[in-house]
C-alpha cells in the first residue's frame, strides 16, 4: 500500500486528506480534522515507510510539522516550490503574496479543466480567482459570512437580529432579510467576473460551498457550476504525484 497525507493549514480548521493508491489509482479515503489524524493513521496503517506528506500552509503550524517529522515522515512543503511568476508551468499574474491555497487550487483547475474558470473558495474568507489558458490572472478576497455578519454587531439595533443563511432572491421586507440578503451582492461581483473573462465554469469549494450553490441557483443554465468540497486535497495530491514524486 502506498499512502499520501495532504495537509491543509488554512486560517482556521486545519484538515488532513488521506489518500491510498489502489490498483494504480489514487483514492481519497477520508478528510479529517487535524487533531484526529493519529487515529486514522493507525486505522489505515499509514506509516512513514509507506506514506508521504505534502503541506499547504496559509497559517504556519510548526509544532504539528515537527511531530510528523519526529514520527519519520518526509514533509514536502508547497512554499518551497513557489517562486513568483510561474508555478509548475502555470503562469501566475499575481504578487508573491498569493496564498498557497489559492495557488494550488488554481493550478489544479489550470491543468484539469483547461477552460476559463472562476474558482470560489468559500471559507473563513472567500476568494474569487480567475484561471484561464493564460494561467492565474488574479481575483478578489471578501469576508466569509461569519466575518461579514459580525460587522452588524456595531449597530445597537441590529446586533440582536436573528439571521439565516437562506436567500430568497427577492427584495427584502424586514430587517433580518435586509441583512442576510445583502450578502448576495458578492454574487453580483462574481457574475461580473464571469462576464468580463468569458468564464465557462465555476468551481465552488470550501466549507460554505452549499451557500454559494444557492447564490448561483438561477445561473446553472448559462455556465457549468461544480461543487468540489475537497478541492485543495485533490489539488495537493495531483501536484505531488505528478510533479514532485510520482508514487
Amino acid at each position: 500500500m502506498q499512502g499520501l497525507i495532504t495537509l491543509d493549514f488554512g486560517n482556521t480548521n486545519p484538515h488532513a486528506g488521506l489518500f491510498q493508491k489502489l490498483k494504480d489509482q489514487w483514492e481519497l479515503i477520508k478528510v479529517v480534522p487535524l487533531n484526529e489524524l493519529p487515529i486514522y493513521l493507525t486505522q489505515l496503517e499509514m506509516k512513514a515507510d509507506n506514506t508521504s506528506v505534502v503541506v499547504c500552509e496559509v497559517k504556519a503550524r510548526e509544532d504539528e510539522i515537527q511531530q510528523l517529522q519526529a514520527m519519520g515522515f518526509l514533509i514536502t512543503r508547497l512554499k518551497d516550490y513557489w517562486r513568483g511568476t510561474k508555478f509548475a508551468g502555470m503562469p501566475v499574474h499575481y504578487a508573491t503574496t498569493l496564498g498557497e491555497d489559492r495557488l494550488i487550487e488554481a493550478y489544479y483547475c489550470f491543468k484539469k479543466h483547461k477552460t476559463p474558470t472562476l474558482l470560489i473558495d468559500a471559507g473563513t474568507f472567500v476568494t474569487m480567482d480567475v484561471v484561464t489558458e493564460n494561467g492565474f490572472l488574479g481575483g478578489y478576497i471578501i469576508p466569509g459570512v461569519e466575518a461579514y455578519f459580525s460587522t452588524y454587531e456595531k449597530g445597537e439595533q441590529l446586533k440582536s437580529v436573528p439571521l439565516s443563511l437562506s436567500f430568497s432572491h427577492t427584495l427584502p421586507t424586514d430587517t433580518a432579510k435586509a441583512i442576510t440578503e445583502s450578502y448576495s451582492a458578492f454574487a453580483i461581483l462574481a457574475k461580473k467576473l464571469v462576464s468580463d473573462h468569458q468564464i465557462q465554469k465555476i468551481i465552488l469549494t470550501g466549507g460554505l460551498t452549499s451557500l454559494w450553490e444557492g447564490l448561483f441557483q438561477d445561473e446553472e443554465k448559462k455556465f457549468m457550476v461544480e461543487g468540489q468540497p475537497y478541492l485543495i486535497h485533490l489539488a495537493l495530491q495531483y501536484w505531488f504525484t505528478t510533479q514532485i514524486e510520482p508514487l
